[in-house]
């Protein structure tokens, strides 16, 4: 399984390079699902275009103004449409986690939008309490996110930055470090 998300995740960057990195991330945000693991993405992107500085800042850069802009439509969708990205399909957020994500909301304020951006598994389920439930303006709300997905990305840049000095850049040693990272 990892061995095609890996060889899937290699050949976009390798064709489109941070813009795919920055559609996965913004699908992600928008809580659209996962086409592709973004995480996956990311440290392949990172092993990918290697340990300089010039090569990973755009990556990192794509993958957080992704995420924040993926968050930003919901927050934005929800706020000024009613929308209720919960009752698609594609959304795996239930009843339980909405309410997970308005008591971290209440108890927390803000702060918990970006903490709950720097955790995996629980990214950007705070955009649609806060959304419904809160005063906060669109952009506090994105510098929260921007602040929660720079963590996420940090994190997941020196996953990548280790895989690159600890193994190389071949395919096959890359996908024995993706296991590791998801």
């Amino acid at each position: 399984m990892f061995g095609s998300q890996t060889a899937t995740a290699l050949a976009l960057v390798d064709s489109y390079g941070a813009v795919a990195v920055f559609a996965v991330f913004a699908l992600e945000g928008a809580l659209v699902g996962k086409v592709l693991p973004a995480r996956t993405l990311f440290v392949a992107s990172v092993v990918a275009v290697g340990v300089e500085a010039v090569a990973v800042v755009p990556v990192f850069a794509a993958a957080v103004v992704g995420a924040t802009v993926g968050q930003s439509v919901v927050f934005a969708a929800v706020r000024r449409f009613d929308a209720d990205p919960t009752s698609l399909p594609l959304v795996s957020i239930g009843d339980d986690t909405l309410d997970g994500a308005s008591r971290w909301l209440d108890r927390w304020g803000l702060p918990a939008v970006a903490a709950s951006n720097a955790v995996p598994g629980t990214r950007g389920w705070v955009a649609v309490p806060t959304a419904n439930a809160s005063s906060v303006s669109a952009p506090r709300f994105a510098a929260a996110s921007l602040v929660g997905s720079a963590v996420y990305a940090g994190a997941l840049l020196a996953v990548g930055l280790a895989v690159s000095l600890g193994l190389g850049s071949a395919p096959e040693l890359v996908g024995i470090g993706l296991i590791a990272a998801v």
